[in-house]
């Protein structure tokens, strides 16, 4: 009798740690943009000057009460072409996302033409459409759900891929509010792909999501009204390529 109790609390408490671990640890994320895809068609120029794509490393750190979505250190280099006295840089601007799921708060530290702003706000409730289809992604079944996303005055055609086993209401960047993580984001069929290169389920170390606190404190609305006029008065272009000419 006592020998069938011990292999019930064994069983338990494995039960309890598996459980834990599909709501703790690191997701690393590739984040793959398509340069191209918006300049006018008779921008052939900036083409050539420009490479197609851009793809970068983010990652996810996250618990059942709280996220952190925050830029990967690379060693920097420049991204050069050979076309005369041009040179392109590629300037990746700071972001941290933080989210506290309890309290339904979002802290985000932002880099904004050269300065650090702090958006405080609650956390935007996201009008998911979940569907049928599934994908696969790195061995985990996911669902799929959509967002037409009209704030800005443009349309933006989002689809997530989330994994109910990981029991997370998380993601990268911005995107969460679904049933189980986020591995897999793609907006307007490419323009923007979002998608998770490695899993890691265990638990973090003590500290390891941290909230931002430097900045400007600034409302989400009140960054996004700002980046729409200086980007208006700037002709769209946000910052973030710098073309040097020797």
């Amino acid at each position: 009798m006592k020998y069938h109790i011990i292999l019930f609390w064994l069983s338990l408490g494995l039960c309890t740690v598996l459980n834990a671990q599909k709501t703790e640890g690191t997701i690393q994320f590739e984040e793959k943009m398509n340069m191209h895809r918006n300049l006018p068609a008779d921008a052939g120029d900036m083409k050539a000057m420009i490479p197609e794509f851009r793809v970068l490393k983010s990652e996810l750190l996250f618990t059942a009460a709280e996220s952190i979505y925050r830029n990967v250190e690379e060693e920097e280099e420049d991204e050069e072409m050979d076309n005369g006295q041009v040179m392109i840089r590629m300037q990746r601007p700071e972001s941290t996302f933080y989210r506290d799921f309890g309290a339904g708060r979002k802290t985000d530290q932002r880099e904004f033409m050269g300065k650090q702003y702090l958006i405080e706000d609650a956390i935007d409730q996201t009008p998911w459409k979940v569907s049928a289809d599934t994908r696969e992604i790195l061995g985990y079944n996911c669902m799929k759900a959509v967002w037409e996303d009209t704030t800005g005055g443009r349309q933006r055609n989002i689809v997530a891929w989330f994994a109910p086993d990981i029991a997370v209401s998380a993601g990268p960047a911005t995107y969460g509010q679904l049933p189980g993580m986020i591995l897999g984001i793609d907006i307007n069929e490419g323009e923007i792909q979002l998608t998770a290169q490695k899993i890691d389920l265990k638990p973090l170390k003590k500290g390891a999501i941290e909230m931002p606190k430097k900045g400007e404190k600034i409302t989400q609305a009140d960054f996004k009204k700002m980046m729409d006029e200086r980007m208006r008065a700037m002709g769209g272009n946000g910052g973030g390529i710098r073309v040097i000419r020797n």
